[in-house]
C-alpha cells in the first residue's frame, strides 16, 4: 500500500498529470502505517517516499553526463524519501482519535488495531488532521532549504492546473496550497476511519470533512473573485523567453562557447519574428 501510495502521489505532478491523486495520497500513506509506531511506520513511509521520488525524478537518467547518473538517481531519491519517512513517523506518534462509541462500533477489536483515544471527540481528529499538515507544510520548507534546497515536487505544485485553488498562492504561496491539500486528505482518513469503525451510522463520516470542505470552498470562492479581476488600462508586453538545450556534457566546455553564444542568437532572431515586446 506505501508503495503504491507513493506512485500515486508522483503521478499527481506532471507526466501523468492527474492532480486529483494528491488529495487522496498523502491519506492512503497514512493508511499503510495505520497502527504503526515508531521504526515500523518510519519504513512504511520511507517506502512511500521512495517510491514517489524515484518515479518523479526519472528524468535524471536523461541527463547525458559522464559516470553513472543512476547512482544521482537512487541517491537524491533515498535523501528526500526521508521527509514523507519522517512525516509519517511524527504523524503516527500523534495517536489518531477516533472514538468507539456508537451503535456500530465494534468494541471487540483488538488492542492493536482499534482507534485508541476513545472518547475523544471532533475537536480533537480536527487538531489531529491540522497538525499533520503543518508538520508536513514544515517539512517542505525544510527539504527546499536545507543543504541549498530541493525545492521539487511540494504537493502544492501538482495543482497548478486548478486555477481558482492556487490562487490562494498570493497570500500563503505554494506552502498554502500544499496545507490544503494534505488536510482534506487526512480529513478523508478519519472519514474513512469513522465508515469503518460506525459502519450502521451513515452520518459518521460527515462531521470529519465539513470544516476543510468549507475552508476548500472559501479558496475557491476567492480564487474565482480574484480571476475575475481585470483591469482593461493596464499595459500589456508580448514576451519571449529564450531557453537553449544544451547537453550537460558540454555545458562547461570552454571550447563550445561561440557555438553556444551563436545558438542564443539565432534562437533570439527566430524569435523577433514573433512582434514580440520583450526577449529575455
Amino acid at each position: 500500500m506505501a508503495l503504491g501510495a507513493g506512485l500515486l502521489l508522483a503521478a499527481a505532478f506532471p507526466g501523468v498529470g492527474i492532480a486529483g491523486l494528491a488529495w487522496v495520497a498523502p491519506a492512503l500513506i497514512l493508511a499503510a502505517a495505520h497502527g504503526k509506531t515508531g521504526g515500523d511506520a518510519f519504513r512504511i513511509g520511507y517506502v512511500a517516499g521512495l517510491a514517489q521520488y524515484l518515479a518523479s525524478l526519472y528524468w535524471l537518467l536523461l541527463i547525458p553526463v559522464t559516470g553513472y547518473p543512476i547512482l544521482g538517481w537512487i541517491a537524491l531519491s533515498a535523501y528526500c524519501a526521508l521527509y514523507p519517512a519522517s512525516w509519517v513517523w511524527i504523524v503516527s506518534k500523534q495517536t489518531h482519535p477516533l472514538p468507539l462509541q456508537g451503535r456500530g462500533a465494534d468494541l471487540s477489536l483488538p488492542a492493536n488495531l482499534s482507534p485508541p483515544g476513545r472518547g475523544q471527540g471532533w475537536a480533537q481528529r480536527t487538531v489531529w488532521s491540522l497538525t499533520g499538515a503543518a508538520i508536513w507544510v514544515a517539512l517542505e520548507m525544510v527539504v527546499g532549504r536545507l543543504l541549498s534546497g530541493f525545492p521539487w515536487l511540494l504537493v502544492g505544485n501538482s495543482q497548478f492546473h486548478l486555477l481558482p485553488l492556487i490562487q490562494i498562492a498570493s497570500v500563503a504561496g505554494v506552502y498554502g496550497v500544499s496545507f490544503l491539500v494534505v488536510w482534506v486528505s487526512l480529513s478523508l482518513f478519519s472519514a474513512a476511519l469513522a465508515i469503518l469503525h460506525q459502519p450502521t451510522n451513515r452520518q459518521a463520516w460527515l462531521g470529519e470533512i465539513i470544516l476543510p470542505f468549507a475552508a476548500l470552498v472559501a479558496v475557491f470562492v476567492f480564487g474565482f473573485g480574484k480571476l475575475r479581476e481585470t483591469n482593461s488600462n493596464l499595459p500589456t508586453l508580448r514576451v519571449t523567453f529564450i531557453q537553449p538545450s544544451i547537453p550537460q556534457t558540454t555545458i562547461w566546455d570552454e571550447n563550445e562557447d561561440a557555438v553556444r553564444f551563436h545558438q542564443l542568437l539565432q534562437l533570439t532572431t527566430d524569435a523577433l519574428t514573433n512582434a514580440t515586446d520583450l526577449v529575455l
